[in-house]
């Protein structure tokens, strides 16, 4: 049996979810995957998870299609940033591993109604996590955590307050941030403290494992774009891969705001014991005093360890080789 942390990971395929699934397929064990439309159609998605299942050796971790649009919001895809099949230019046969037959939403309520030993990670639009709570409203007191690559503690990148994973579906986001369960969020505000460029891409290159290639070619694609490169869903894994890649997090509120005209998907932190007098500071990263009226729900992280993160994704890549 394996002492690997066990999970689950809800994700929309999407070159960040590509490294993020090789994190985790390597240090992690992946109970199951399920797919959400997000970066592109849920097409897409679930046929590159299926992909990367196979590409890293494990096809045989199940991979299940949940839902392809947001409950009530206008479609919103990030094509632009990851090409219309979700891989850049990077074209794949469709894969001999199958999709499950279960509704991606089912298959959550089951593995979390019937275990006890499994976390929640997701790295897309929250969907089918917010229909798997509507559908079975016990999950608010099964699923142990959630690990959220979604939001921002401070700016946005899809409007200037919100970030792309949130903006996509705020109603789906607002039900589970309510929920209780307890999130640990990765939000821009941490990942842009990670770059990736061209250097990388030929880094990847020169390591000559299939998996390296394929991450030097999907890196290709995005690798210097705007000069924000993140790889924002691999950041977010590394937190439970290596829980000293986030040096500094703080325990606050968040809502998901939904109505506001130019505000709409921002995840709202409650910053009030934090504010310190350095201008030069968002926020000071030490509480400042004490707020009764602000009950903690998430775990935000703040402070990020690029260098340790690098040599833990290089050295990740590099061992698929061996």
């Amino acid at each position: 049996m394996s002492d690997k942390r066990k999970v689950v990971i809800d994700c929309d395929p999407g070159i960040d979810d590509c490294f993020a699934l090789m994190l985790c397929i390597k240090h992690l064990d992946v109970v199951g995957i399920v797919a959400v439309g997000g970066n592109t159609g849920l097409a897409y998605t679930e046929k590159n998870a299926r992909y990367m299942t196979e590409l890293t050796g494990r096809p045989d971790i199940p991979v299940y299609a949940g839902y392809d649009m947001p409950m009530m919001n206008k479609l919103v895809r990030a094509t632009e940033v990851h090409g219309s099949g979700g891989l850049g230019t990077v074209s794949i046969e469709e894969p001999k591993k199958k999709l499950e037959e279960q509704h991606g939403v089912d298959y959550l309520i089951d593995v979390f109604m019937n275990r006890d030993d499994v976390s929640l990670i997701t790295l897309g639009p929250l969907t089918n996590v917010a229909q798997a709570i509507l559908k079975e409203p016990r999950l608010k007191e099964r699923i142990p955590e959630i690990l959220c690559m979604g939001g921002s503690a401070f700016v946005g990148n899809t409007t200037p307050t919100a970030e792309f994973n949130i903006y996509v579906d705020p109603e789906a986001a607002k039900i589970v941030f309510e929920s209780g369960i307890p999130i640990r969020l990765v939000g821009l505000n941490v990942t842009r403290q990670n770059r990736m460029s061209y250097d990388d891409v030929d880094r990847l290159k020169a390591m000559g494992n299939p998996v390296a290639d394929f991450a030097a070619k999907i890196l290709s694609f995005t690798a210097g774009m705007d000069g924000r490169t993140s790889l924002c869903d691999a950041c977010a894994v590394s937190w439970l891969v290596d829980p000293n890649i986030i040096t500094k997090s703080a325990k606050v509120h968040v809502d998901v705001e939904t109505r506001g005209e130019f505000t709409r998907g921002m995840t709202v932190c409650d910053w009030r014991e934090y504010m310190g007098k350095n201008p030069k500071e968002d926020i000071s990263h030490e509480k400042q005093f004490e707020n009764p009226a602000s009950v903690p729900n998430v775990d935000v992280a703040l402070e990020f360890d690029e260098q340790r993160f690098r040599k833990v994704l290089f050295d990740t890549i590099a061992s698929y080789g061996e």
